[in-house]
């Protein structure tokens, strides 16, 4: 489970947050159609800026990068270029590169409160809770009602083991920001490990009627309803994870675990056999030999 970065820069919206990647609509650059060529030579830092965000709106973020990079260069004191850096690279997957440019973001404008989440959320990318928290807490200071600062905290305290600490700040966060389905869904996640399954179902529910197409929320629901024993419900939640990684061009090899657990327990003894052949096919992809073996043993069962 992504962490969870916005911004509030010529109009570039990015969450990243479990795994689940969210790209709303940018405000487009003045040039509609992003053209090849000496960026550096031909614009303005402000109009690679915008070119940037273009790039950011047809998808193509090595082009976005590379005109972000091109403004840092062309001005180097331009706050919307780093930040928008900063973005790009966590949306590729890489997390220090970005709280570099985060960091170079905060030194040309010190109360930029979203800059330090981004930095926080870009920490827990790299297993650094304790930055994480120092920066969402930062973030907290300079802007007290901005709910994705104690989303990030609250993910902090949780890396730490600090589930009371997170489910508060998580809780703080939805108050802020009652439509957050990521918010949501972790808070399931957290009060399930205190114990409290039907309060932690009704979180997922509450997560899955803002964004039903939220694979995890799915599954973890699923999960959540085999061990309450509503089998038939169950299965339905976990196919419904199934499909729509399937719709990513995506496996989920849990879901396939579960929904075989699911079927055996209702006796479709040759659905559930092929549900955890796909389950072990995709951990043994995965190098997961701890659930391969379980599944397994699943299958022995059965034959």
């Amino acid at each position: 489970m992504n962490r969870w970065f916005e911004n509030l820069i010529q109009g570039f919206i990015l969450f990243i947050g479990l795994g689940l990647p969210c790209l709303p609509s940018p405000i487009l650059a003045q040039n509609s159609l992003p053209i090849q060529g000496n960026l550096q030579s031909q614009e303005t830092a402000e109009q690679l800026l915008e070119r940037g965000i273009a790039y950011i709106r047809f998808g193509n973020l090595k082009q976005a990068i590379a005109s972000f990079r091109a403004a840092t260069k062309k001005n180097p004191n331009l706050t919307a270029a780093h930040y928008n850096l900063g973005l790009a690279l966590a949306q590729t997957g890489k997390p220090q590169a970005a709280i570099k440019s985060f960091y170079r973001s905060i030194e040309l404008k010190p109360d930029f409160a979203i800059a330090y989440s981004n930095i926080g959320a870009a920490s827990l990318e790299i297993n650094d809770p304790s930055t994480a928290i120092l920066y969402s807490k930062k973030a907290i200071e300079l802007a007290p009602t901005l709910a994705i600062a104690y989303y990030n905290l609250g993910l902090g305290l949780k890396q730490q083991k600090n589930i009371k600490g997170a489910i508060a700040q998580l809780q703080k966060s939805a108050s802020l920001d009652s439509q957050s389905p990521e918010t949501l869904y972790n808070l399931g996640l957290l009060i399930q490990e205190t114990g409290n399954l039907d309060q932690a179902i009704e979180y997922y529910r509450k997560a899955l009627i803002i964004n039903p197409k939220y694979a995890e929320a799915n599954y973890n629901l699923g999960a959540a309803l085999l061990i309450k024993a509503q089998t038939k419900q169950s299965i339905i939640y976990f196919q419904q994870a199934i499909a729509l990684k399937k719709e990513l061009n995506q496996d989920y090899a849990n879901a396939y675990y579960g929904l075989g657990v699911a079927q055996a327990k209702l006796g479709k003894k040759s659905e559930a056999i092929q549900a955890f052949m796909r389950a072990q096919t995709l951990f043994n992809l995965q190098n997961n030999s701890q659930w391969s073996q379980a599944s397994e043993q699943q299958l022995k069962n059965l034959r």
